[in-house]
C-alpha cells in the first residue's frame, strides 16, 4: 500500500484519461467507468505492486467474460478461484484474494445495491466515508486512509476534509 503522502501520481477523472492507477490505459478506463472495479482494485493492493493490483479487475473481467458483481458475490465461487489461479495468477495469493473478492462483492450487493460508488457518493462527510470503508472486509486503517485520499485526489468526493483525514481505531461492525 503506497504511503498516503504519495498520491501525486493519481490524476483526477477531469483530466479525461480515466484514472491513472495502473500502467494499462484500458484498465484505468475500466476503473473510471466501474466503481466496483475501483474498490476491488483497492482490495488487491495488498502484498502486490499498486499499479499491478489496479489492473487486476480488468484482467479478472477478461478471464471471467463478465464483471457481474452478483456473480462475484457467490460464496466460494470456483469460477472466481479459477480466474485468480490461472497462470499467470492475478495475485500473489490467488485463493485468499478470490475469497476476499466474494466477501467484498457480497457487501457491495447487500449494503449498496451492487454499486460500490454509493459508498462515497452517499457519504456526506469524510468521517461517514471512513466508517463505511472501515466496515468493509479486509479494509483496515491504512487501506481506509489511502482510499479516502485516492477518492479525494480523483475528485470523486463532494465534501472537504479528505486531505487531513486519518481513521482512528474503533470496533468494527464486520469481522
Amino acid at each position: 500500500m503506497p504511503k498516503l503522502e504519495r498520491l501525486d501520481w493519481i490524476a483526477p477523472l477531469s483530466e479525461g484519461r480515466g484514472v491513472t492507477l495502473s500502467d494499462d490505459p484500458k484498465a484505468d478506463l475500466f476503473l473510471a467507468e466501474e466503481s466496483n472495479a475501483l474498490l476491488l482494485g483497492v482490495l488487491y493492493d495488498s502484498q502486490l505492486a499498486t499499479r499491478r493490483a489496479f489492473a487486476v479487475p480488468l484482467r479478472l473481467k477478461d478471464r471471467l467474460g463478465h464483471f457481474d458483481i452478483n456473480r462475484l458475490a457467490e460464496p466460494d465461487s470456483a469460477e472466481v478461484l479459477a480466474a485468480f489461479s490461472q497462470k499467470p495468477a492475478l495475485h500473489r495469493f490467488p485463493r485468499k484474494f478470490a475469497e476476499l473478492t466474494g466477501k467484498l462483492a457480497a457487501v457491495i450487493v447487500s449494503d449498496y445495491g451492487g454499486d460500490a460508488g454509493r459508498i462515497w457518493r452517499e457519504s456526506d462527510t469524510v468521517d461517514t466515508l471512513g466508517e463505511r470503508l472501515l466496515d468493509l472486509p479486509a479494509f483496515g486503517i491504512e487501506k481506509t486512509n489511502w482510499t479516502v485520499g485516492m477518492l479525494g485526489a480523483l475528485d470523486m468526493l463532494s465534501f472537504d476534509g479528505w486531505e487531513e483525514y486519518r481513521a482512528s481505531p474503533r470496533k468494527r461492525k464486520r469481522a
